[in-house]
């Protein structure tokens, strides 16, 4: 059977289970997901899972690993547009001085 490594940092367990619960908090969502866990941080935070079995910690680094990826895709993003405005503001003034 193929080992799957899950992308993130995880303290709560690791080999197959680690990658289950990866891979059922992937199925829901990033947004439910974290509906879910506020709403149990909220009215449950003794209780130790979120989702099915999935532990409260696991589900906190899976966030916070989406949370991280998305402010990486942003920041690229923003300096393609950056840069993009850069090239066309030279383009302009050399055209501009010629």
């Amino acid at each position: 059977m193929e080992s799957h490594v899950i992308p993130f940092e995880n303290r709560w367990t690791n080999g197959k289970h680690a990658w289950e619960w990866h891979c059922e908090l992937e199925r829901l969502g990033v947004s439910t997901v974290r509906t879910m866990y506020c709403e149990h941080e909220t009215h449950h935070g003794k209780e130790p899972a979120v989702i099915f079995d999935i532990p409260a910690g696991f589900v906190r680094d899976w966030l916070a690993f989406h949370d991280r990826r998305a402010a990486r895709q942003q920041f690229l993003w923003r300096a393609s547009v950056i840069g993009l405005g850069i090239v066309a503001a030279s383009g302009t003034v050399l055209g501009a001085l010629k």
